[in-house]
């Protein structure tokens, strides 16, 4: 089942991510201690594409995003 944007915003939250920045509708998320920055951009109600679902899974190390 696709996901939605709400659902990786409250994962990425869980596992300790949090927005650094935003500019309009792309946030830019971070964990304390890496270097490593998420790009969340679409409303809580959209489809994530699965290319960018893949690509945020593989930067968060959340491999329950599928």
């Amino acid at each position: 089942m696709p996901k939605k944007y709400g659902e990786i915003r409250s994962a990425l939250k869980a596992a300790g991510w949090g927005v650094l920045r935003q500019r309009g509708s792309h946030e830019v998320w971070g964990k304390g201690g890496e270097t490593t920055r998420i790009v969340v951009a679409g409303k809580n109600s959209d489809t994530v594409p699965s290319g960018t679902l893949s690509s945020i899974r593989r930067a968060s190390g959340l491999e329950n995003l599928r």
